[in-house]
């Protein structure tokens, strides 16, 4: 907000905007009218994340964080770098959770990937 701008209703501060469950765009930025392409890569992307997701639960399962960072970071990449922010967003928060050690934090932000997760698959899907 500039300083020209009218506060919020009430006067509330507004909150930042939420990352976009999926930005399709950006694979089109990569690979243009390539269609098949596109759908290829997000099939990959589906398949990886699906198992990396496996993959953390089992690590924070075994109470391994550096695992969950681990898995998280690559979760984190390969989101973003295929337009589905809010699922990188809550990556993130499970691998820097993960990092500091705050086991309840991590727990709520697989909470919260498990969400993303299928709020992304239902977004890719009207994308189709």
């Amino acid at each position: 907000m500039n300083q020209s701008d009218p506060p919020a209703l009430g006067g509330s501060v507004t909150t930042p905007e939420q990352p976009a469950v999926y930005d399709a765009s950006v694979l089109v930025a990569m690979f243009g009218s390539e269609t098949a392409v596109i759908a290829s890569v997000m099939q990959t992307f589906v398949t990886a994340t699906r198992s990396g997701l496996d993959e953390l639960s089992q690590a924070f399962a075994s109470g391994d964080l550096a695992a969950v960072a681990s898995v998280a970071h690559r979760i984190t990449g390969a989101s973003r770098m295929s337009g589905a922010y809010a699922l990188g967003h809550a990556a993130r928060g499970a691998e820097q959770s993960a990092k500091q050690g705050d086991v309840n934090a991590v727990q709520q932000a697989i909470v919260a990937l498990d969400v993303q997760w299928l709020l992304l698959q239902t977004a890719i899907a009207t994308h189709q």
